[in-house]
């Protein structure tokens, strides 16, 4: 597929607006998996520690955002942070693909930023309009966030 890459990129920037810490843990996934002669700034994406601790990060944030009393994820500390994760997220798909990693930044940023306001307020909607239960509101977004993940980040 000719854009596979930007359609990942967009995907993990996505999930890491729903869910800051999968995007990475999803690239790191895919770049572990790959070969590693692409990556160089971003090597460490590719090492199994940093997987394992991207990977606990996005069990411990899965939890907590069931949690009462967890802010918002629009606030500004929330927005900067999810645009980084999709950052990063994109910027090592890129890399590992041979590909400038500043574009594959740009782009996983910008889906981040606009999933984090998109899943907010379809959140908010389902469970206002449509009289559902937050936390299965929020179990259908992970759910539909790892779902994701692993379809962008499948190898041919």
């Amino acid at each position: 597929m000719k854009n596979q890459t930007l359609f990942q990129t967009l995907a993990l920037g996505v999930i890491s607006g729903m869910r800051s810490s999968l995007g990475p843990a999803f690239s790191c996934l895919y770049a572990g998996k790959r070969s590693k002669s692409k990556l160089s700034r971003l090597n460490f994406m590719g090492k199994s520690n940093t997987g394992k601790v991207l990977g606990a990060m996005a069990v411990g944030e899965l939890i907590a955002d069931k949690l009462p009393g967890i802010g918002n994820r629009t606030a500004a500390a929330g927005v900067i942070g999810r645009g980084l994760a999709g950052a990063l997220a994109g910027a090592t798909l890129y890399e590992c693909q041979g590909k400038q990693s500043w574009k594959g930044a740009a782009i996983g940023a910008a889906a981040a930023i606009a999933a984090t306001y998109a899943f907010f307020h379809l959140r908010q909607a389902a469970v206002k309009k449509g009289k559902v239960n937050d936390r299965m509101v929020a179990l259908a977004e992970d759910t539909l966030a790892i779902g994701i993940g692993s379809m962008a980040t499948r190898l041919k």
